[in-house]
Order: C-alpha cells, then sequence, then structure tokens
C-alpha cells in the first residue's frame, strides 16, 4: 500500500507545474500591457500622480506652500511663479491644495476596494463553495444590496457611521494617525455599498472553476478543500479581481466626489477633489479656475484608471494570448 506522501507526489509535482504555467502567464499579460501604449501611458501618469500627492505630504519643497495657512492678501490670485495655479478666496495655494486633494481622494479609491476586496471575495467564494442554500441566501441578500440606488444608500450609510461617536471612527479628533474620522467613515460607506459586483465575478469564476478537471483531479487524490481554494481557484480568479479593482477606484473618487460636492465629504481644513470642486462652484463667476483645475484631476484620474483597467482586461484575457 503507497505511502501518504508517495500519493502527494504526483500532486506536489503537477501543483509546481501549475504555479510555473501561472507565473509565465503572469510574465506573457505584463509584456501586452506594456505594449498597449494608452494603458502603459495611463499606469505611467498614475504612477506620477501617486508620487508626487505623496511626495507633497512629505517633502515640502514639492508642495512649495502649506494647504491650509490662509493668506488674505492673497486671494484668488491667477497662476504665478509663485503660486503655480492660483489661490482661492482665502489665500490658500491651490498647487498644494490640488496634491491634498488627489492625495485624499487616492486614499479613498484605494481604501474602498481593500475592503471591498475582502467583502466580495468573502461573500462570493462562500456563496460558491458552500451548498445550494447557503449559495440562495447569500445571492438573495447580494441581490437586495444591489437593489438599493448606490448614492443614496452610500449618503445614508456615511450618516449612520459618522453620525455616532464609535471607538475607531470617532466623531472629534482623528483615532488613527493620517486617516481622519471622516474620511475613514466615507470609505466603509462607499465600501460597505459597492462589494456587489465583486462577489458577483468571483462567485461566477469559482462555480466555474470548481467543476474544472485539474480540480476534481486534486480532490481525489486527497487535496484537503482549503488547498484545492489557496493552489487552484483563488489564483484563477484573480484576472478578474484586479480589472474589477481598477474600474472599481475611478468610480469611489466619483462617489466621493458627489459626497463632497453636497457637503458630506472631507470636512475643512483639510481637502478632497469633491471639496475643492464644491468650495470652487460658490465662486464660480469670481474665479472659475478653483473648479477647472480639480476638475481636471478627477477626470484625468479616472480616465488614466480606465484606461489602466481596459489594459489590464485585454492582457489577462485568455482569448488574447498569442
Amino acid at each position: 500500500m503507497a505511502s501518504e506522501s508517495t500519493i502527494r507526489q504526483p500532486f506536489d509535482f503537477a501543483a509546481e507545474q501549475l504555479s510555473t504555467e501561472q507565473r509565465g502567464l503572469w510574465e506573457q499579460a505584463f509584456r501586452r500591457l506594456i505594449r498597449n501604449r494608452l494603458a502603459f501611458a495611463a499606469g505611467l501618469l498614475l504612477g506620477v500622480l501617486v508620487i508626487l500627492s505623496l511626495g507633497a505630504e512629505f517633502l515640502p519643497a514639492i508642495q512649495r506652500h502649506d494647504p491650509i495657512i490662509q493668506d488674505y492678501g492673497i486671494t484668488n490670485q491667477g497662476p504665478s511663479m509663485t503660486h503655480w495655479l492660483g489661490t482661492d478666496i482665502l489665500g490658500r495655494d491651490m498647487w498644494a491644495r490640488l496634491l491634498q486633494g488627489t492625495l485624499f481622494s487616492l486614499k479613498i479609491g484605494l481604501g474602498t476596494q481593500v475592503i471591498i476586496l475582502l467583502i466580495g471575495i468573502s461573500v462570493g467564494m462562500s456563496a460558491a463553495l458552500a451548498g445550494h442554500k447557503s449559495d440562495s441566501i447569500l445571492m438573495w441578500l447580494t441581490d437586495l444590496a444591489y437593489a438599493f440606488p448606490d448614492l443614496l444608500a452610500i449618503i445614508m450609510m456615511r450618516q449612520m457611521l459618522f453620525g455616532r461617536d464609535w471607538p475607531i471612527i470617532g466623531k472629534g479628533d482623528p483615532q488613527i494617525p493620517g486617516l481622519p474620522s471622516a474620511l475613514l467613515a466615507t470609505i466603509l460607506a462607499i465600501s460597505f455599498v459597492s462589494w456587489v459586483t465583486v462577489a458577483r465575478l468571483v462567485r461566477g469564476q469559482m462555480l466555474s472553476i470548481k467543476e474544472q478537471d485539474y480540480v476534481l483531479a486534486a480532490r481525489s487524490i486527497g487535496a484537503s478543500p482549503w488547498r484545492v481554494v489557496r493552489v487552484h481557484m483563488l489564483p484563477n480568479t484573480l484576472s478578474t479581481v484586479i480589472v474589477a479593482v481598477t474600474f472599481g477606484i475611478p468610480l469611489a473618487i466619483f462617489a466621493e466626489a458627489a459626497l463632497s460636492f453636497i457637503g458630506l465629504g472631507v470636512p475643512p481644513p483639510d481637502a478632497s477633489l469633491g471639496s475643492l470642486i464644491s468650495d470652487g462652484y460658490d465662486n464660480l463667476y469670481s474665479n472659475n479656475l478653483l473648479v477647472v483645475w480639480p476638475a481636471i484631476m478627477v477626470a484625468v484620474l479616472m480616465l488614466s484608471f480606465t484606461f489602466l483597467g481596459d489594459g489590464l482586461r485585454d492582457a489577462l484575457d485568455p482569448r488574447t494570448r498569442k
């Protein structure tokens, strides 16, 4: 009678071979992504914006001026060598404010996707691997969450989170360094509403993958359910999830901009791109550049993430492999 180690040797070899093939496919996808000039340019531009916004947080030479310091002697000025993008109605430098707003919006876009991934993968994987009854219940809850209008649900959720004195979120001073309470409430509100798409994608992918021959073969030779999920199922859903996350970031940025425009985003004196647009809209006729600069940045971020997502989708699509 063969020992357990003898039985597992073919499985370990097959798993190692599959891992090597997966690395090769990821390398091929990366090469295809680089050849996509629009996606490559979008990724490069996003990298520059991330470096500038993060650098402005720690390097005063990039920020040039403090984004919250007011100088009533230079209010509503146009672009100049001293203030590259001009100043707002309180005399604050718009270049520094724009970098701060970009950083806040990127924090919201990326932070929401982390939570969305945790919720969406957990729900989708549980629905796909559990029994029919559990699957039906989880999908019924998912459909119920999907039925609510997104913006209305985000507003309600954000007010519920920020309107109470939670141990972490709080109501006054930030409890987490670098992450003010209103920003965390906004991230949580958007995340709790926007996980549905990822959950559906993960469920659909895993329902298809778990019937594949290599998964059935792994089970037949005694692989544990967790090993099957970790080695075979999760890696094969990553491409779909990565594309969904890339498209989800600009949607989260736009949702935060909508919240800030109606006064429910990041409170002053800090700024997000949405709050900058809202502040500039109140002074549209006296200085329309206060709206133009943050609106351009929102458009650049959304288009860049969209083009990058399109490139990733094409690069990871097996039908485009040559």
